[in-house]
């Protein structure tokens, strides 16, 4: 199994935080990614909330000349897993070769929650939960009440 790094997870947390309800009724999510302890691409979801953290992140680390395959994303919320205002963030992942996904906590949204997991791990991507998975319920707990 792939290290992982809990003060990647930390960053995408405060990430998540700089865009504290400007994301209309999407997550306030941030994201990293990470390939040899250096960060390729970070981004929070955007006010109106798209695109979404896990996209903000990949386009960032693309317009560096990065190339993702075989990098970690560290993400506060599990990525989307159906087209919704924007693509999957699950398809994404798995069409950038990221290899592995470290995420804090499962979207509840109806639609999701666990089936973004099951759609990279499908694709063979290693996908660990529960990183700072406290921090991020404390962060999120106004948009969680959505779901309660």
């Amino acid at each position: 199994m792939p290290e992982i790094n809990p003060y990647f997870m930390t960053r995408a947390l405060e990430l998540g935080k700089s865009a504290f309800k400007k994301t209309g009724d999407n997550p306030w999510v941030g994201c990293v990614i990470v390939k040899d302890d250096k960060i390729l691409g970070e981004g929070h979801t955007q006010p109106g909330g798209i695109p979404h953290a896990e996209a903000e992140a990949i386009r960032i680390a693309e317009s560096k000349g990065h190339t993702l395959s075989g990098s970690t994303l560290y993400c506060t919320v599990e990525p989307c897993s159906f087209h919704g205002r924007s693509p999957s963030c699950a398809n994404t992942i798995i069409e950038k070769k990221i290899s592995h996904v470290v995420t804090a906590i499962r979207d509840p949204h109806p639609k999701v929650n666990g089936e973004g997991i099951r759609i990279l791990k499908e694709a063979g991507i290693t996908v660990t939960e529960g990183i700072e998975a406290d921090a991020a319920r404390l962060s999120l707990a106004d948009w969680l009440k959505g779901f309660e």
